[in-house]
């Protein structure tokens, strides 16, 4: 008899922050409440993803405290400008490249507010492809989604296009992209951590266990256009 898997749920858009004036407070979680909530859940890699910003130092603590049942990934959303249009991309780096990546994107910041920020497509694949990453951009009904020629672009420049991927509004979305042979994932964009709970059992499901970000980018380049390796 085969044995039973144990459900590998993954969330590649987690905010642990209120930063931009326009994001609502119950992003805001502390560590205590961080802990009991994945706990609560089959969450088993989760990517912190605040707007224009990353605190390395909660990075640590929050990884520290869930390490024995969640991965916890190093990653930012940042406001990106191609040709006068702007859209959320996503970098998710190897948790091995925290520090780095912690030191990447302060250079790229430059100390600009995160309501004011933005950046192009060229400034962050020069600023973080050499930290082994994953780039993940909002897409179609996923608002404010980055153009088909934006995403030509930047898997033109990306060292590996197996690691960028199409962020759909739910599953559904997901599915279609999916079947049309995009390669496509979403996640929680959790608006308030009260929910994350019940938000949870939504989140795609992995359908091999995955120990690291390493295997997961094997996967995905093995995948080639076919994101088979996750469902829902």
């Amino acid at each position: 008899m085969a044995g039973h898997l144990t459900p590998m749920k993954i969330d590649i858009h987690v905010h642990t922050k209120k930063i931009k004036s326009g994001d609502p407070d119950g992003r805001n979680i502390n560590e205590t409440k961080f802990n009991e909530t994945i706990r609560l859940t089959d969450v088993k890699i989760l990517a912190i993803t605040n707007h224009n910003h990353f605190d390395i130092n909660q990075y640590k603590r929050f990884h520290d405290l869930v390490e024995d049942t969640c991965q916890i990934w190093p990653g930012v959303e940042l406001d990106v400008i191609d040709d006068s249009k702007r859209a959320h991309l996503i970098v998710i780096a190897n948790p091995k490249n925290a520090e780095r990546f912690d030191k990447a994107l302060t250079d790229l910041l430059k100390g600009i507010h995160a309501d004011t920020f933005t950046s192009t497509i060229e400034e962050i694949v020069g600023c973080f492809d050499k930290l082994d990453v994953i780039y993940i951009t909002h897409y179609s009904s996923k608002k404010p989604d980055m153009s088909d020629a934006g995403i030509a672009k930047l898997m033109s420049q990306a060292s590996n296009k197996q690691r960028v991927l199409k962020e759909a509004s739910n599953s559904i979305s997901a599915g279609i992209y999916v079947s049309h042979g995009h390669k496509s994932i979403f996640g929680s964009d959790i608006k308030n951590w009260a929910d994350y709970p019940e938000i949870s059992k939504t989140l795609p499901d992995l359908r091999l266990p995955v120990e690291s970000f390493e295997q997961f980018c094997l996967l995905l380049e093995k995948d080639g256009t076919n994101n088979s390796n996750y469902s829902r």
